[in-house]
């Protein structure tokens, strides 16, 4: 072999290794540029599935807070009022049929043979009681029902026999009710004598009346028109269609009936900072009430304003409760619905 044809093979030999060395280079460099891509592939893998998580974790916490929400509604719902309407209130001394008492929401409701246990009861410390049971024919079922189940309707019940039949008054100024007339909203009873023997529904105001009756504390307070009484409120409602026979007063009084009183209702969200809100802006706020602190069967109440933080409330039934400042947690979840009110 000659040299020439020796340097030839050599120089094609280092080409054929440098070409190889070249093509493994360029191996090695794609491979890395892979593994970066596969490594950035398996980051973004790892984001998404992070944030699914995330994701799926806010939804469950979503789902529980809410489902937590609705559960406590609906337990309260159905310990405090298995029975309750949501279209219809009755108040809270309201006719119960069947059995000698019931208990729900905290409050007894009175009933059958324990109306006259409860009266015997009663008359151990006024003996003036004795006559109502001595002469159950003067006093219907329901008024002797009344009294076991609210102590402070004792005058009225006692007076039954002699005033029934007494004309109701014209105006709510006078005895028992202090009417301030600058746009505050009066305290009016159901059961006041002035009033509270007046027929409604098949019954009486003192019996049924509280819707009526809280419409026309509102109605008066926000016009200074003395002159609505719960009579009149009681009359119009069962004349045009607000109550209910069997149930008791309409939702729709509140929305649609107050107008014929010069006021109109406008239905709100059970929401803190909405009723605080409107209170504060002098709008009173009639309460549909389920079984609690204020009723056993179904009750309307006015919130009338705020005071040290608590709300002020006027019960128709109970000047007891109307005296006392209410926490709102405690009777938020008694609340069934709610209107406030302005002039027109």
């Amino acid at each position: 072999m000659s040299g020439e044809n020796q340097y030839d093979r050599t120089d094609r030999w280092v080409e054929v290794t440098d070409r190889r060395r070249g093509s493994s280079d360029r191996r090695r460099s794609t491979d890395k540029r892979r593994i970066k891509e596969l490594k950035k592939q398996k980051k973004k893998v790892r984001r998404r599935r992070r944030r699914r998580k995330i994701m799926r974790m806010a939804a469950v916490l979503i789902v529980l807070v809410v489902s937590a929400s609705c559960v406590k509604r609906i337990l309260f719902d159905n310990l405090l009022n298995p029975d309750s309407s949501f279209s219809i209130s009755r108040m809270s001394a309201g006719i119960s049929t069947g059995g000698n008492s019931t208990k729900r929401g905290g409050t007894e409701h009175i009933t059958g043979a324990a109306v006259e246990k409860k009266l015997k009861e009663m008359a151990e410390s006024d003996s003036r009681i004795n006559d109502i049971l001595d002469h159950p024919d003067q006093y219907p079922e329901e008024i002797r029902e009344l009294l076991a189940n609210n102590e402070e309707t004792k005058d009225f019940v006692l007076d039954y026999p002699e005033k029934k039949d007494t004309a109701p008054a014209e105006t709510i100024s006078g005895k028992g009710t202090e009417w301030p007339g600058d746009g505050r909203i009066p305290l009016l009873l159901q059961w006041d004598e002035r009033w509270g023997y007046g027929s409604y529904g098949g019954s009486t105001i003192a019996v049924s009346g509280c819707g009526p009756t809280a419409v026309a504390m509102v109605a008066a307070g926000l016009t200074g028109d003395e002159s609505i009484t719960p009579y009149k409120v009681a009359q119009y409602a069962e004349s045009n269609g607000y109550y209910v026979s069997g149930e008791g007063t309409s939702w729709s009084l509140m929305s649609q009936g107050a107008a014929a009183f010069g006021v109109q209702g406008s239905e709100l969200g059970l929401d803190q900072n909405l009723i605080f809100s409107e209170l504060e802006s002098g709008h009173p706020i009639i309460c549909s009430m389920r079984p609690g602190d204020f009723t056993s069967t179904g009750h309307f109440i006015v919130l009338t304003g705020v005071e040290d933080g608590k709300i002020r409330v006027n019960d128709p039934n109970s000047r007891v409760n109307s005296e006392t400042l209410w926490d709102y947690d405690r009777i938020e979840y008694q609340i069934s619905n709610l209107w406030a009110f302005q002039a027109l």
